[in-house]
């Protein structure tokens, strides 16, 4: 039945959130103009552009990974964490953190552990 699920998201300007996306996370991205698609391993997250900042909703989608404490290191050097220092373990035993976009949009991380 289902396969994958793909959130979408608003972005602000495609060209600055593909810069984000590919040089601070690593993602490749395909540009459609005011559309893009970003991807990395098996995640993948879409962009539609905004034309209005009225109009802007800030979103957030969770990523899974197999290597919390790997990629927590990396984005945190890239003063990327929100709020900082936040690597917690949840009650049902998911190690996570988050980190904003250019947009304001939230991206959280997570493995279970």
């Amino acid at each position: 039945m289902f396969l994958k699920a793909a959130p979408i998201l608003s972005a602000i300007n495609i060209t600055d959130t593909i810069e984000f996306y590919k040089c601070k996370l690593g993602f490749t991205a395909i540009n459609f103009g005011n559309y893009a698609i970003f991807q990395f391993g098996q995640a993948e997250i879409h962009f539609s552009m905004i034309d209005s900042k009225r109009k802007f909703e800030k979103g957030s989608c969770y990523i899974f990974t197999d290597n919390i404490e790997d990629l927590y290191a990396d984005l945190g050097a890239k003063e990327l964490i929100y709020p900082k220092g936040q690597l917690i373990t949840k009650p049902k035993g998911y190690k996570e953190f988050s980190i904003l976009d250019n947009n304001g949009n939230s991206i959280h991380f997570g493995q279970k552990k």
